[in-house]
């Protein structure tokens, strides 16, 4: 940059100084307002996830989930806890307490539940549970889950009835864990 209008050149290299500088410090401004702008976007940023299994729109923001994210994760769990057969009960009880559950909450519902798998060895018990209402309190975190659970033993029908779950969660950084379930008694 050559930039001639006073007669001495040290004033002309003072002049050029300047500018150079008044132009650093706008490139400055401008990558601090946009830095600004950046983290801005970044916290209300939304993930929208619509895999083929799900027909509802669910939302994730942060810690903020939607009542349909709650739904579809109470129904994973749910049928993770309560279908099952004497091959598929220790695998599934696996995955619910390795993946859905609050490690506050692990080792009760692990003990509970591998006891569980040896009953259902010994007697060679298969179970299906059949959700028919999910009622969800976003405020304080809990949902009640009511249904009809059938159990077999070979091919003698055990017990069929109304079951009532009563399930508190968490929200961490869009993941669905279960803090604590409780069979309520009808």
């Amino acid at each position: 940059m050559k930039l001639e209008t006073f007669i001495q050149t040290s004033s002309n290299l003072y002049a050029e100084n300047r500018l150079l500088k008044f132009v650093v410090v706008c490139i400055g401004i401008a990558v601090i307002i946009n830095s600004f702008f950046s983290y801005a976007a970044l916290q209300y940023q939304k993930v929208v996830i619509l895999p083929p299994v799900v027909d509802k729109r669910i939302t994730i923001s942060g810690n903020e989930v939607n009542e349909d994210y709650v739904r579809l994760f109470t129904r994973y769990a749910m049928t993770l806890l309560n279908t099952y057969t004497t091959g598929s009960a220790q695998g599934q009880f696996e995955e619910f307490v390795e993946n859905l559950v609050t490690p506050e909450f692990y080792p009760d519902i692990r003990d509970t539940l591998f006891g569980l798998v040896d009953t259902i060895k010994r007697l060679n018990i298969t179970s299906a549970f059949y959700p028919q209402k999910i009622d969800v309190d976003m405020e304080n975190k809990t949902i009640t889950v009511l249904g009809v659970k059938k159990e077999f033993t070979n091919t003698t029908l055990v017990e069929d009835g109304k079951r009532q779950y009563n399930i508190t969660y968490v929200i961490v950084n869009g993941r669905f864990y279960i803090d604590d379930i409780k069979e309520l008694k009808n």
